[in-house]
């Protein structure tokens, strides 16, 4: 039997179009992480002025903290201070037991009440990436390619 070959038209353009599509994801990514960093900004909660009583730690540090770390042609990262993860996920009740070094007792004894989870950080990012949805940029990217 003898081999037959087969001649694709379009080749080139086709491959083009899938070279184009690689770099979707950045212009995306862009758009989405400079929206999404300022709406973790303004929608964190702060703590009311009373129940910072005694408290060391200066208001309005998670909310400044928010800034958008890279943006690759896979991945946007948006950075933030780690307390963001105990808002959004919230906190069990635990003791704060502390011993003193060297000796067996506790010397300083304390019950973290917890607190109830305030999700925003998923549900903020999925409100930006509707906003800029995905599919009108690649249908585009792969119309120009060809």
């Amino acid at each position: 039997m003898a081999a037959t070959t087969i001649s694709i038209k379009g080749t080139a353009e086709y491959k083009r179009r899938l070279k184009a599509v690689k770099a979707v994801f950045k212009p995306i990514a862009r758009k989405w992480s400079e929206g999404t960093a300022p709406a973790y900004t303004a929608a964190v909660p702060v703590r009311p002025a009373s129940m910072r009583a005694g408290d060391k730690h200066e208001p309005g540090r998670l909310k400044r903290s928010f800034s958008v770390r890279t943006r690759t042609r896979t991945r946007a990262v948006i950075d933030g201070h780690y307390t963001a993860y105990f808002i959004n996920k919230g906190v069990q009740p635990h003791s704060m037991a502390r011993r003193a070094k060297g000796q067996d007792r506790t010397v300083f004894a304390k019950k973290h009440p917890g607190y109830a989870a305030r999700p925003f950080l998923k549900r903020l990012a999925w409100e930006e990436l509707r906003k800029h949805p995905m599919s009108a940029s690649l249908i585009d990217v792969w119309n120009e390619a060809a």
